[in-house]
């Protein structure tokens, strides 16, 4: 991988997770121990659906890309063999992390579980009621921080890639086209979602045809991309808001918004970025931090985007202010918090992150 490849992904990943936290920051009827908190389809429901229901939705798809590319990056040969580094390295870089902070999280909702202020807050059962069986199920397969699902399935996959990579090399383009109807028609497969696995999937395609992930396109094609984009998410949310009651034609919209968006933002980077070496740019740095922000904004994000809705109140101007205020405010930590790590515990910093 280039420096440029390398840069680009380092990049992106930054804005995809900044993406993730405002995706997770929607606050549209949230819900509280004793009530629930609803505003009406107004400016504020329309806003928080285009940004958190809309642009950022491409986000997990992009991230599933990315995983799927960097696995069979320099893969010489599908034998189980060549597989196994692969396997052993991700033990580190995944296995270790999502166990450190599913435990973490659980121990942290204890904790405030267990202070009367905080109590109000959660409106599920509480950890200590939860049986041992319950307690191995919110560390292994549901961990309390949500968001860990993406690596729950992530492992899933790369377990199953030798399986994959077969089907990628008999079927072909085929093998895109199949998986492709398993997610326009949310085809179940329990263990892991069919978002996941066909974007991974792409990801194992690109990477095991080498297909050139340098894709600078022209101005008049970038414009072209992005009104679509923009123009699919706007009728996409009208269309629901006014209830429109074609689920097809909204799976539709949706569907091809997130493939459009995926396009949009990659090809935006090559055209706008394709002559600068981002590296020397003032935030790069904050870049290292992706991994961080994403394992431990949840439950810190919830925790005020719920503090806000009850301090502000129910109202459009309150909901919305707590949907911007509470990702500004998590980001803004998190990166103190990893940057404050990384420089005094290097060593629990790279173990908690998989050595990133």
């Amino acid at each position: 991988m280039n420096k440029y490849l390398s840069d680009k992904l380092k990049s992106i990943s930054f804005i995809l997770m900044v993406m993730v936290v405002f995706l997770h920051s929607y606050n549209v009827g949230i819900n509280f121990n004793t009530e629930g908190v609803q505003t009406d389809q107004g400016v504020n429901w329309f806003l928080q659906n285009i940004i958190s229901k809309g642009f950022t939705i491409i986000a997990v798809p992009l991230f599933f890309i990315i995983s799927g590319y960097l696995l069979f990056l320099n893969l010489k040969n599908g034998s189980l063999k060549t597989f196994i580094p692969k396997f052993k390295k991700r033990i580190r870089t995944l296995v270790v992390p999502y166990l450190f902070w599913s435990l973490y999280g659980l121990l942290f909702i204890f904790i405030l579980q267990a202070i009367p202020i905080s109590r109000p807050y959660f409106n599920n059962e509480l950890i200590i009621e939860h049986s041992f069986f319950k307690l191995l199920k919110a560390i292994f397969i549901n961990p309390v921080p949500y968001q860990l699902w993406f690596i729950r399935d992530l492992i899933i996959l790369i377990l199953l890639s030798p399986f994959l990579y077969r089907i990628i090399k008999v079927l072909k383009p085929l093998s895109l086209i199949l998986l492709l109807s398993t997610w326009f028609f949310e085809f179940n497969f329990v263990i892991f979602s069919n978002e996941a696995l066909f974007f991974f999937t792409v990801g194992l395609y690109i990477a095991i045809n080498k297909i050139s992930l340098y894709q600078p396109i022209l101005k008049t094609q970038y414009v072209l991309l992005i009104l679509s984009w923009i123009t699919i998410v706007l009728v996409k949310t009208a269309l629901i808001q006014f209830q429109f009651d074609n689920k097809w034609i909204i799976a539709g919209l949706n569907k091809l918004s997130i493939l459009i968006g995926v396009l949009s933002l990659w090809g935006y980077y090559d055209h706008k970025f394709k002559n600068t070496d981002i590296s020397k740019s003032k935030i790069f740095p904050i870049f290292q931090y992706s991994f961080f922000l994403y394992v431990f904004h949840e439950p810190l994000l919830s925790i005020f985007r719920k503090g806000f809705q009850n301090i502000l109140g129910a109202s459009e101007i309150s909901s919305i202010s707590a949907y911007f205020l509470a990702p500004i405010i998590t980001i803004t930590i998190s990166i103190t918090i990893a940057y404050f790590l990384k420089k005094n515990t290097s060593k629990l910093y790279s173990l908690i992150t998989g050595g990133r």
